[in-house]
């Protein structure tokens, strides 16, 4: 992206501090750290910045592929936004949107859908429980700690297992668990989930059965913040750079590249728990931030959007929205554009569902969707123009959605922000709230450069800007 300038009062080092990755919370970072006056490098693998966030192209159009929606409660993300000068739509919920649990449809509109009222009745009894558990572990004392090590041992399928006291109320939870972690409930460590309800402040919030109020996207999809971050910071920002080894001493740290090296007085190492794993420490981590880093499993995501010459589905009095256990899709989303030239369906493949068809070929797979969006919209849905895709378990410096602790991994969860020695860690999965979202990656980005600036203001290391 830029030719790295040297400045040549830095005594050996060639930045402040190195930043290893340029997805959101190593932009945020960068644009903290810099505003502040502080000599940064940031080292991107990819050819591109923005991680997780990326889209692709269609008819002139640009689509999200990756994270994209932004919830009203979202404020360092609309902040961070209307400072770019990028514009907001709304995400389209007009008409009835629909919930397909074992084999049984519901429509709904602005309110949660309609299940039978003994459904209704236990889906709230079981977050009710979610929220008290959530409350009961706030406060870390030894009693609590103890429960905590209890609970982390069941996976949340095993609880749901033993709590829902009706079959769909387990299928919906599990699909919705599918939706938000990208992974099976079986997989998911019981006090991870409770974690994370605290983190999303409750577990209706977590577990919503209805579309956010006041959500929105980024017109020209979300990588539009990206792009625009890393213009504005593109003598900071190195693409094409992996980096496969960091050392660390009294002084400095050393990240090394393909035959080259930057040194700098910290690091900030936002990249995915999976692919930090892949990067050689000297000296080695820390057992508990090791195990940490083994024991994060990423979830498995594939976006499909498909085009059509209009959004027809509003014309039969249909929001687009589709959330349904059978699969492949667990939820779809209209994501027309604006001026609705063309319609688009993004269809969120989640789960074990993406592994499996993410072994299948591309036209199988379109098959399937197609057949799935059928069986919701009727026959026009048949009439596809195209579609574009991601799978991102196949994207080698993700190899996932977002990370998730399974059971018996707890006791690490509270390291996963810990600072090692010079080396400081951000990236979504770090959020203190907002866990695995953009406003959870702003967040890590920003905290991470604060304990940073602290550093080198302690050290007396700070310039004026």
């Amino acid at each position: 992206m830029s030719t790295l300038q040297f400045d040549q009062n830095m005594l050996g080092f060639n930045a402040d501090v190195v930043i290893i990755g340029a997805g959101m919370a190593g932009l945020m970072a960068t644009r903290r750290l810099v505003h502040e006056g502080v000599n940064v490098i940031t080292l991107e693998a990819r050819d591109r910045a923005g991680g997780r966030m990326g889209g692709g192209t269609f008819n002139g159009e640009s689509y999200d592929l990756g994270a994209q929606w932004i919830d009203s409660h979202a404020s360092a993300v609309r902040t961070l936004v209307h400072e770019l000068g990028l514009p907001l739509t709304n995400q389209y919920h007009e008409g009835e949107s629909s919930f397909g649990i074992r084999q049984r449809k519901t429509t709904f509109g602005k309110r949660s859908p309609f299940f039978a009222p003994h459904v209704a009745l236990d889906y709230r009894r079981v977050i009710r429980r979610l929220d008290a558990l959530s409350r009961r572990l706030d406060a870390p004392t030894d009693e609590t700690l103890e429960r905590a090590r209890q609970i982390d041992m069941r996976s949340f399928a095993a609880w749901l297992n033993d709590t829902c006291r009706t079959r769909t109320t387990m299928q919906i939870l599990t699909v919705l668990t599918r939706i938000h972690f990208h992974a099976e409930p079986s997989e998911i460590s019981l006090y991870y989930i409770i974690d994370q309800v605290s983190a999303h402040r409750g577990a209706a919030q977590l577990f919503r059965l209805r579309p956010a109020h006041g959500q929105e996207r980024v017109v020209g999809g979300s990588s539009r913040i990206a792009e625009r971050l890393s213009q504005q910071y593109r003598q900071q920002i190195i693409a094409d750079t992996p980096i496969l080894a960091m050392r660390q001493d009294e002084h400095s740290v050393t990240a090394y590249s393909r035959g080259t090296s930057f040194r700098a007085r910290y690091a900030i190492v936002t990249t995915p728990p999976v692919v930090t794993q892949q990067i050689y420490f000297e000296p080695h981590l820390p057992p508990a931030r090791d195990a940490l880093q083994q024991r994060i499993i990423m979830g498995r995501a594939l976006t499909m959007v498909v085009f059509y010459d209009y959004p027809f589905w509003r014309e039969n009095g249909k929001s687009g929205m589709v959330i349904d256990d059978a699969g492949p899709f667990s939820m779809c989303h209209d994501v027309s554009p604006v001026n609705a030239n063309e319609g688009a369906l993004a269809c969120i493949i989640s789960a074990e569902a993406a592994h499996h068809w993410g072994m299948q070929p591309r036209n199988e797979r379109l098959t399937a969707v197609i057949t799935q969006l059928q069986r919701w919209f009727g026959a026009e849905a048949l009439a596809y123009r195209g579609m574009i895709e991601r799978d991102w378990n196949a994207e080698r410096w993700n190899r996932g959605a977002n990370g998730f602790l399974a059971p018996g991994a707890a006791s690490y969860i509270h390291n996963v922000a810990t600072p090692v020695g010079r080396v400081h860690w951000a990236g979504s999965e770090t959020a203190t709230h907002w866990t695995n979202t953009l406003e959870g990656a702003i967040e890590s980005g920003e905290r991470a450069a604060a304990e940073v600036m602290v550093e080198l203001g302690s050290a007396g290391l700070l310039r004026n800007k």
